[in-house]
């Protein structure tokens, strides 16, 4: 939290300077109107903080017993910027081009599929996870097809991020929703003893 205040203090003077703010949709709510020109973009603050977080971990762990965590932690990194890539290229679009529509639906979609088959065929082809899917109503593991597992993991990739998407549209109404459900997945990982997502976790909470 501290470090991505100092980021913040950092990077917000930066973005006012370049101009970079909210543009609004005219067909919006006429209350939005006074939003225009809030610097955007923070996405750009929670990513460098990640990295950041991450980097320390680096060191923290280097030489130790558990000197492979934050390796783990580096598919969870990549992902995050990746789909961040796919926003700021959309906010490039709204706030320097001056276009309130972003990049296209389609666009946008392709991206964010691009980089979730390539995590989720990281996962499975390189790092050979498994296809164990653990259901809590039952408390079962069961082994899905591979040709199932993949288009079902992009489906979870690509519904979650849509869903912060659709909901990032009142301030601070994405931030407390994720907060929670992130929460609660690092609990999950605490739990099961995972200790990159309870890491990964704590850093976006």
């Amino acid at each position: 939290f501290i470090v991505s205040i100092i980021i913040a203090v950092i990077v917000i003077p930066i973005l006012r300077r370049l101009k970079v703010g909210q543009t609004e949709r005219e067909d919006g709510p006429q209350s939005h109107l006074k939003k225009q020109g809030t610097p955007t973009m923070g996405g750009i603050i929670m990513v460098l903080t990640v990295i950041c977080l991450i980097a320390v971990n680096f060191i923290f762990f280097n030489g130790g017993s558990q000197a492979g965590i934050p390796l783990k932690t580096l598919p969870l990194v990549i992902v995050t910027i990746g789909f961040g890539i796919v926003g700021f290229i959309d906010d490039f679009k709204k706030v320097v081009l001056k276009n309130t529509e972003g990049l296209k639906p389609l666009y946008k979609m392709l991206g964010l599929i691009i980089v979730a088959v390539i995590f989720t065929l990281y996962l499975t082809q390189i790092l050979k996870i498994g296809t164990d899917t653990y259901i809590p109503f039952v408390k079962k593991y069961i082994t899905l097809p591979i040709w199932i597992y993949i288009p079902a993991a992009v489906f979870v990739l690509i519904g979650t991020t849509n869903a912060v998407n659709l909901t990032d549209g009142i301030d601070g109404l994405a931030t407390s929703i994720t907060t929670i459900i992130v929460a609660c997945l690092t609990v999950v990982g605490i739990i099961f003893g995972i200790t990159e997502i309870t890491i990964f976790g704590s850093i976006l909470i």
